[in-house]
């Protein structure tokens, strides 16, 4: 085998090694582009869902609010514990 032989097979050798090379780089450049599709997703249906708690947090805020006042718990003991006020007649539609 020749010098230029030899030249020729050695260049053979490192244009093979470096298109795999690539290969592979194109590869994991997909793979990393396809994960970071998902993990952009997941994070805006967390985003989405972490919305809703919220509002779901400020109405139960709000109803916990409602109920310490004066005028939940009068209606609450009319409807639920049958009391009513001192000198009250109550009426019942039946």
């Amino acid at each position: 085998m020749t010098k230029r032989q030899k030249d020729v097979r050695v260049r053979n050798i490192i244009v093979s090694a470096a298109v795999i090379f690539a290969l592979l780089l194109l590869i994991a450049l997909f793979i990393n582009i396809g994960s970071l599709v998902s993990k952009n997703r997941r994070a805006k249906r967390l985003d989405e869902e972490l919305a809703f708690l919220n509002a779901q947090i400020e109405s139960n805020f709000n109803e916990i609010e409602y109920r310490k006042t004066p005028e939940f718990i009068e209606r609450y003991a009319r409807e639920y514990l049958n009391m009513r006020k001192r000198g009250e007649i109550s009426f019942s539609g039946r």
